[in-house]
């Protein structure tokens, strides 16, 4: 005797079986997964909808790469600047070499032209000088050309960050499932 129990029945049919959840109350999914993204911008194209059926590596939603494309190129370019930059330093860093070695070359013809007596003192010291003042210079551009070069790698950094930027533009389903 339980008196509140009551049974239905039914006829028995044939037809098609569906998947349905009839419930009262909050339905929670057993596993949820945020999907977002690294960047941010307006959604240029949504390839799926709620109750979408999505495989692992599926493209979910692509935002509009137009902004993180001209960042890609832009860095690029000052990639590009940063190298012509360093052939430029080193240029000049050859350019500083002959002056030095002219400037040695003189200071030493100039010495042994004092000591024979066809020069004087005054003559000497400023091609002393001259020396000095151009070893300083190569001192000076040997350092541009370390300089340079670290450009060249902070450059290519920011490419790769921007490159990376770009690709997060597309977000990817992470598990197969249903949205």
């Amino acid at each position: 005797g339980d008196a509140g129990v009551q049974y239905l029945t039914s006829k028995v049919e044939t037809g098609d079986i569906h998947d349905v959840v009839e419930a009262t109350g909050v339905i929670n999914a057993v596993v949820t997964v945020q999907v977002g993204s690294q960047v941010s911008g307006t959604i240029a194209k949504l390839n799926v909808d709620f109750n979408s059926r999505v495989h692992r590596g599926d493209v979910i939603a692509l935002i509009d790469p137009s902004l993180f494309q001209g960042a890609l190129q832009q860095a690029t370019a000052d990639l590009e600047n940063a190298k012509a930059n360093v052939a430029a330093v080193e240029a000049n860093l050859a350019k500083t070499r002959a002056t030095l070695a002219q400037t040695e070359a003189d200071y030493k013809r100039q010495t042994a032209l004092l000591k024979s007596g066809a020069q004087s003192q005054q003559t000497v010291e400023v091609s002393q000088a001259n020396y000095e003042v151009a070893k300083s210079s190569m001192t000076a551009a040997e350092a541009s050309i370390e300089q340079a070069k670290a450009q060249v790698k902070q450059k290519e950094a920011a490419v790769a960050v921007a490159r990376t930027n770009l690709e997060y533009t597309t977000i990817r389903s992470p598990i197969d499932g249903i949205v």
